[in-house]
């Protein structure tokens, strides 16, 4: 029989030590790796919103879902809001417009300062507060908002249950959370060989590879979840999932290649989109993006 040598708990410590280091590695390369990814790419997210291609189209109808719930849940007027990931602040000055009181945080100046000069252009600035911020660590007190926005951030956190619950700590007892996630079982990716939620593991172990021998990319990688994991991650932060929607369809592509043109693409999209909104199995868990908006 073949003894098993105790560690002696100064060992254990030490072991410990040397786990939570790579861990804080691996997290810091990763924050790195985004805020550099937003920070050069800034104004194009920002011309997302002013295209009117489909993929432009897919996070356009992101931001008018969640604004629309936002009107769904009647706050009062000068209600305190956190928008978390505010980026070109399109969705901040809708809030400002809608006469609420927004603290908007990014991990990246560009965006903070796109927000601000959108937000003094339209003449709102009154009533909003900016500053950098990372959602793992808010630096506010518990219990302060009433709404919290964490829309097209999760996927990029190298800590999606730290965040939550983070974002869970300072909204008010009652108050509401919206928030979005990159659907795993999108239907673009199921129908496309190369993009198979079921073969992801495959094409990580090769990524991995190619990054020990020096050919990683250098930017980073969005995560994404399946509605039923993120919906456990929610739960698991104190957040009652209230209401769930998937959206986004295409574009469709065959081994990463398009395979539909920019009109058939808008037109199966919208098609798509009508049956998804009709509750139809299958095509309304399906969509691109998953918002989900619970309460505290």
């Amino acid at each position: 029989m073949a003894l098993h040598k105790t560690k002696k708990p100064a060992e254990m410590q030490k072991q410990a030590s040397f786990i939570e280091s790579d861990e804080s590695i691996c997290s810091m390369k990763q924050q790195t790796l985004v805020d550099s990814y937003f920070q050069s790419g800034a104004h194009a997210w920002k011309e997302m919103y002013e295209r009117d291609d489909l993929s432009a189209l897919i996070y356009q109808q992101r931001r008018t879902v969640v604004l629309g719930l936002i009107d769904k849940l009647n706050l009062p007027r000068d209600s305190p809001i956190l928008e978390v990931g505010c980026g070109a602040g399109l969705t901040t000055v809708a809030l400002l417009e809608r006469g609420y009181i927004v603290h908007a945080v990014d991990s990246v100046q560009a965006m903070i300062d796109l927000t601000r000069k959108l937000a003094a252009r339209l003449d709102i600035e009154h009533n909003i507060r900016t500053s950098l911020g990372d959602v793992h660590n808010l630096t506010f007190s518990d219990n302060v908002f009433s709404l919290v926005l964490a829309v097209g951030v999760v996927p990029w956190l190298h800590s999606s249950a730290r965040a939550l619950s983070e974002i869970a700590r300072v909204t008010k007892p009652g108050g509401y959370v919206i928030v979005t996630a990159d659907n795993r079982w999108r239907l673009a990716d199921i129908l496309d060989p190369a993009r198979n939620p079921l073969h992801a593991p495959l094409r990580q172990m090769i990524r991995n590879i190619g990054g020990r021998i020096g050919l990683g990319a250098s930017m980073p990688r969005a995560r994404r979840h399946s509605p039923k994991e993120f919906d456990s991650l929610l739960s698991q932060a104190g957040l009652a999932k209230i209401e769930g929607v998937t959206l986004g369809f295409g574009p469709f592509s065959f081994f990463k290649r398009s395979i539909l043109s920019e009109r058939i693409g808008r037109k199966l999209q919208y098609i798509l989109r009508n049956l998804a909104d009709r509750d139809i199995p299958l095509i309304r868990t399906t969509g691109a993006q998953y918002v989900v908006v619970a309460r505290k």
